[in-house]
């Protein structure tokens, strides 16, 4: 095979790409020697996510030149599934044959249980060229990923949207849907789930609390914190570090 990539545990791959399957039909992996990356656009140009598996963070990688490989997400679907917590994860490309290959065995290694294979044809996806986005952001805070999700599925179930306010001192989390029914959260630099806040005046932006809730729903199993930019009425991003990587989202605000 031209690539071979091993993860020490396939939730963070399974995790990550199960993200990318709710927002994304297709997209392009690019495997060099630094690892394994993805940038990509939603189709509504509202979300931008970048992923990156460091090479040096696998318990295996070999790469003998530069791949571009297009994934058609929902083909990966059902096969996700299968992909144990702690179960190891190998990702195979054969150039000459076009196709790109998922095995899947025991913790232990493949010499001492079951070993499954699922092969998918590589597609011509195609990879859209994506210019660095100007971005500065006024606020930013990191807090426990666990709790960032408690509180937008408490949001989640009274509104679809949430608004998010940062202060020098807190962060403010708030929901209003139909009938007056609101939900409201404030979490303030003396709270343990909060691990710091930067905010020189006060900052606060609405955003789609289902784009939220599906990435943080899946990512807080990866990473511990989570740390949040933005700006007055502008985009935000969320920045989660795991194990061997890191992946982040930059949301379009919601206008009113």
């Amino acid at each position: 095979m031209s690539v071979r990539a091993l993860f020490p545990k396939g939730k963070e791959p399974r995790y990550v790409f199960e993200v990318l399957i709710g927002a994304l039909p297709e997209a392009v992996l690019n495997f060099s020697h630094d690892g394994i990356s993805l940038k990509a656009l939603d189709p509504t140009k509202t979300a931008l996510f970048e992923l990156m598996f460091h090479a040096t963070a696998l318990e295996d990688y070999s790469v003998e030149e530069e791949t571009k490989v297009g994934i058609i997400f929902t083909t990966l679907k059902d096969v996700l599934k299968r992909i144990g917590a702690t179960e190891k994860l190998e990702i195979g490309v054969d150039k000459d044959r076009n196709r790109f290959s998922l095995y899947v065995y025991p913790k232990k290694g493949k010499d001492v249980g079951l070993v499954r294979r699922f092969s998918f044809p590589v597609v011509q996806a195609v990879e859209e060229e994506i210019p660095e986005l100007p971005l500065s952001f006024d606020a930013s805070f990191e807090m426990d990923a666990d709790v960032f999700d408690d509180v937008v599925a408490m949001v989640e179930e009274v509104s679809d949207w949430i608004e998010i306010r940062v202060g020098p001192d807190s962060v403010t989390f708030r929901g209003v849907g139909e009938g007056g029914k609101a939900a409201e959260a404030e979490l303030t630099h003396d709270s343990d789930s909060v691990f710091s806040i930067s905010a020189d005046n006060p900052v606060s932006a609405k955003y789609s609390v289902e784009m939220l809730r599906d990435i943080s729903r899946k990512m807080k199993s990866l990473s511990k914190r989570v740390k949040i930019e933005l700006s007055s009425g502008k985009p935000i991003r969320l920045s989660y570090e795991f194990a061997t990587g890191f992946f982040t989202a930059t949301i379009a605000p919601r206008v009113d």
